[in-house]
């Protein structure tokens, strides 16, 4: 009692904090997904505006938006992403972030390469990637990137960090996660290259150090610049928490980020990233290439082989990110934000009072219920509705994005 009034106790999750030089009003970001809100170019459009402004009036402190491609070999395949590849570009970019910042949002660019996670047929360019191994997804084999593909992809980076600063977001996230092509080079599944680019930890990290290094000098020390990293992948080679730590700490030694994002998975390692449902009817009427098998194929697979593919997906764990990011908090001073299964104010709040996490971060709960951080803060709810059934990830690759629960044909 202060007064004779009671002070109201203030929940962690809406304490301010700061990514380098950027002041955020509480702990919840909005991370990347895939939109599918941009025009044929890849231009921001006023639907995707519409779908920022929901989580700007919802209370989140910052948002991170999906995918926006630095060249076109690294164009998303799937549905009308974003592209950050050009000059002529940056006005309509600098539309979207105005009006983002007129209505009190921050909003960051996160800046990518598809890598090997697309096909030819999508982007009219070879795939990219450290290594001639395809993806067990899209199963078409990349070219081997030889010094100057490597040296390109890192210019390219920077060239797409000074467009976001000139377009006036509040700062560029540097996707190194999911698979995409500089998570390849970090991981030994997809790097068996035995040169200055492959093999120790310190060699596949190379291209990475290389893109901050670059992206820093094109925006100068002042200008928030985060990266995604992955946790975990599926395979006996692949990444692992203790490999991430180590990551984490290189990146620190850069001098050239300010907060570090914690994920997991990769395309060919199912839902693995999005835990969860595994909607098996909607994966061959939405997902390419399964919508597009004749009704034989579709046949045999879903009775086959997804019920097997299915026993092999890790089971849903409210913030199954958290325990590698807390390897990752004790290894790095800087921020760390998480994503992975954030469901209930009590356990987020409980991720950042342990110092498992500075910040948390959700997607899919988000898409669901765009205004979930006011309602934590008025007591209207405790825990998301989202029921991780996954229907909008999988119309993300033939559809724009939404809520699709139990809206999507489940038969046929």
């Amino acid at each position: 009692m202060r007064g004779g009034k009671k002070e109201i106790e203030v929940s962690i999750l809406f304490t301010p904090a700061k990514i380098g030089a950027m002041e955020l009003s509480n702990r919840m970001i909005r991370t990347a997904s895939h939109e599918g809100l941009a025009d044929w170019r890849g231009r921001p459009t006023d639907e995707q505006f519409l779908f920022y402004k929901g989580f700007v009036k919802g209370g989140i402190s910052l948002i991170i938006t999906g995918y926006a491609g630095i060249m076109q070999s690294g164009k998303s395949p799937l549905f009308h992403m974003t592209m950050i590849d050009s000059d002529d570009l940056i006005p309509e970019h600098k539309r979207l972030v105005d009006r983002i910042h007129q209505i009190g949002g921050k909003i960051v660019l996160q800046i990518a390469h598809c890598g090997r996670q697309t096909w030819s047929s999508e982007t009219g360019k070879p795939l990219l990637a450290p290594s001639a191994i395809s993806c067990g997804f899209y199963r078409e084999e990349p070219k081997e990137m030889d010094e100057e593909d490597i040296h390109t992809v890192i210019q390219a980076f920077a060239d797409a960090a000074s467009r976001a600063k000139e377009a006036g977001y509040d700062g560029v996230q540097i996707h190194g996660a999911h698979g995409y092509l500089l998570s390849t080079f970090l991981s030994l599944h997809s790097n068996k290259r035995s040169d200055n680019w492959g093999g120790p930890l310190k060699n596949r990290f190379r291209i990475v150090g290389e893109v901050l290094k670059a992206v820093r000098k094109n925006v100068g020390k002042d200008y928030p610049v985060l990266i995604k990293l992955n946790t975990y992948e599926k395979a006996s080679d692949g990444m692992n928490s203790e490999e991430c730590a180590l990551i984490s700490k290189m990146v620190e030694e850069t001098d050239c980020c300010d907060a570090i994002e914690l994920s997991c998975g990769t395309s060919e390692d199912g839902f693995v990233m999005a835990r969860g449902e595994f909607p098996t009817d909607a994966i061959f009427n939405y997902m390419r290439p399964y919508c597009n098998y004749s009704k034989l194929v579709k046949f045999c697979m879903k009775t086959f082989a997804a019920p097997i593919v299915k026993l092999r997906q890790p089971p849903f764990t409210e913030g199954y990110n958290l325990e590698a990011s807390a390897m990752v908090k004790q290894a790095v001073s800087l921020p760390v934000i998480t994503v992975g299964g954030m469901r209930t104010k009590r356990f987020m709040e409980d991720a950042i009072e342990t110092k498992k996490t500075d910040f948390v971060s959700m997607a899919r709960p988000l898409i669901r219920e765009p205004n979930l951080p006011n309602k934590f803060r008025d007591g209207i709810t405790e825990s998301a509705s989202c029921v991780s059934c996954n229907q909008c990830v999988v119309a993300s690759d033939t559809r724009s994005i939404r809520c699709y629960y139990k809206k999507l044909k489940t038969k046929g």
